[in-house]
């Protein structure tokens, strides 16, 4: 699973930041992004399936095609919600693209972008049980829960659902404990005023 969203994460964020900076580019590839969020992640399992043998290359590849979309659209949202204002001065500085794009572009897209990740982590842990349940797989906890089923051992059917629930739970919590400390600190850096009406 890990293996799955982290290059789906990776490539979310930099295609993310490249289309939000370029309102023709999102113009022109929303109508694909739109679709390809819409249609359900374990449905596309059975065309990796034809496209590679069962096993830990189908996973990888279902893994990665469906986690990348929710923090590419995201991120992509993000980057268009910077303030102009912010953009003009770059241009009046000559700041080079990879500066705007760590400096401006990133901080602007950060919370949306960790939205796209928590979505993106629990379509990466549910399509890896999904793709183990599949015949030809060499082992997991789907594979695992597919036996005890069949051999009605509830005991371990629970003991793998209570195991899921807990690493979903565990992943998450390190997402948001990571967006505190990046985002958290920001907003405390730039002071309660933000949020405090003008004195009349």
């Amino acid at each position: 699973m890990i293996a799955g969203f982290s290059p789906a994460a990776c490539c979310g964020i930099v295609l993310g930041l490249a289309l939000g900076r370029s309102r023709d580019a999102y113009a022109l590839c929303d109508p694909v992004l739109q679709f390809a969020r819409a249609v359900p992640p374990p449905a596309l399992v059975p065309v990796f399936v034809v496209l590679f043998d069962p096993g830990t290359r189908m996973q990888l590849a279902s893994i990665v095609f469906s986690a990348v979309w929710p923090v590419l659209i995201n991120t992509a949202e993000g980057a268009r919600s910077i303030d102009p204002l912010r953009l003009e001065v770059a241009a009046v500085l000559r700041m080079p693209l990879p500066e705007r794009a760590l400096l401006l572009y990133l901080p602007a897209a950060l919370p949306r972008v960790f939205a796209g990740l928590r979505i993106s982590l629990s379509l990466s842990l549910i399509l890896m049980v999904f793709a183990e349940l599949l015949p030809g797989t060499a082992g997991g906890l789907g594979l695992q829960l597919v036996d005890a089923q069949s051999r009605s051992d509830l005991l371990t059917v629970w003991a793998v659902i209570v195991l899921l629930g807990v690493v979903g739970q565990l992943l998450n919590s390190l997402l948001l404990a990571l967006e505190r400390l990046l985002i958290g600190g920001r907003r405390a850096a730039r002071g309660p005023s933000l949020t405090r009406g003008t004195p009349g």
